[in-house]
């Protein structure tokens, strides 16, 4: 099963030299609240308000142990549901973009700044008192509300499983929608965004879910390119999500991956986007899980349709990354991914690490297929080069919100392609 092979690996891996940051636009609060049988009754009984537009979600979801995210646009529905767990759960900053800027500073970047548009006061001041430079592109204060978003955090033994899942703890959001006005920087504030960035080497972006029309799609492909060309040193990623609209993720295939260095996905996001594509895939890619050789094989169709450099898909147990040959030492790439690995491991809490069984099954039906590696995880399929990863498993984890943005954050990073 090559466990030694990978401890080595791990053991020997040293913090690589990583340069400043920006992220954006996704940040708000997040309010994590355990779901228990109580709760979970309460739900299926309807005493929780606007219960009926995502239990269905909440249970696929528990079933599965697959993390899932539903939006609701109802905003007088969504505020008595955020009224009604006022006093549940915990808070902490929320947001792809949010979760990324505070794990950058954990790293130790300097400086590492968050475009923010619409953060409220609240959020704005966590970051700043964590060390991130908000920007919200206002004269003043502002008057943006801070946006709570509900993270109902599960354990994998309060409801009957599908067959074949492997039991772990996972979450399932409910997001409100955000004004696409949070992902878009203002025209009068272009010039001075740039400034603010020249330095940076790395743009970890996100948000662009709430995006609606054509135009604002192209708005945002077109900013993406003036943040890619600040200096020859940049490299940008787009984080996706679940829940997203078809039209939504169509728009985004046309123009944002296009637009982008890299982007970041699970296995359920990854489905979505190959039946937007019509790209044969598992009939149900968020029911069933598939199996490695699947996934890197829709992730090889998903690049050769948009063109991205770079792919980073993770799931239960391993992670790869999608590349072209030449750009940098696979090797290198690989260590951002071991190095990522062991952030989000820790970030997870509970007990002691182990390799993770599910992450060396994969490895050995990758080199079944594609095999045999360079070295340890490094394939050559076609003209790609797919780098693997079996991952740390943390045991009895203390918490599931944000691990893949911090694993896709660090390994964007780290990575110096």
């Amino acid at each position: 099963m090559y466990t030694g092979v990978w401890a080595d690996l791990y053991q020997s891996l040293q913090k690589p030299q990583l340069g400043p940051v920006i992220t954006g636009f996704n940040v708000n609060i997040d309010r994590v609240i355990p779901v228990t049988s109580d709760l979970l009754r309460s739900f299926e009984q309807h005493t929780v308000p606007g219960a009926g537009l995502f239990l269905d979600r909440l249970k696929h979801s528990m079933h599965y142990c697959s993390a899932d995210e539903v939006f609701v646009s109802e905003q007088l529905v969504f505020h008595d549901l955020v009224d009604f767990f006022s006093a549940s759960g915990s808070l902490a900053i929320g947001g792809q973009a949010g979760i990324a800027a505070i794990q950058m500073r954990c790293l130790g970047i300097t400086p590492v700044t968050c475009a923010a548009p619409g953060a409220g006061p609240r959020t704005r001041n966590i970051l700043e008192d964590a060390g991130v430079i908000p920007l919200t592109f206002e004269s003043g204060v502002g008057d943006h509300p801070d946006i709570i978003h509900l993270i109902f955090e599960y354990t994998p033994d309060l409801v009957p499983l599908a067959d074949d899942v492997v039991p772990r703890s996972n979450r399932f959001i409910v997001s409100p929608v955000h004004d696409p006005s949070t992902v878009l920087i203002p025209d009068a504030c272009e010039k001075s965004f740039l400034e603010r960035i020249t330095s940076c080497k790395r743009a970890f972006l996100s948000g662009y879910q709430y995006l609606r029309t054509e135009h604002e799609f192209v708005t945002a492909a077109r900013q993406l390119q003036f943040i890619r060309g600040v200096n020859p040193l940049m490299r940008t990623h787009v984080e996706c999500v679940s829940g997203v609209k078809r039209s939504v993720l169509a728009m985004m295939l046309r123009h944002i991956i296009p637009n982008s260095d890299s982007i970041g996905l699970n296995e359920q996001e990854l489905g979505l986007f190959m039946q937007v594509l019509r790209v044969p895939a598992p009939a149900s890619v968020a029911v069933q899980p598939s199996s490695p050789v699947t996934y890197v094989r829709d992730a090889i169709s998903l690049a050769d349709a948009t063109g991205v450099t770079r792919i980073h898909f993770h799931t239960f147990g391993y992670y790869f990354l999608l590349i072209k040959p030449g750009i940098v030492q696979p090797e290198l790439s690989r260590n951002a991914l071991l190095f990522a690995a062991q952030q989000a491991s820790e970030a997870a809490g509970g007990d002691e690490q182990i390799l993770s069984r599910e992450g060396l099954l994969a490895y050995a039906a990758l080199r079944e297929v594609f095999g045999p590696d360079e070295t340890p995880g490094i394939f050559r399929v076609g003209d790609r080069v797919v780098v693997f990863v079996p991952t740390y498993i943390s045991q009895n984890i203390h918490k599931t919100t944000g691990l893949g943005d911090i694993l896709s954050s660090t390994a964007f990073v780290a990575d110096p392609f």
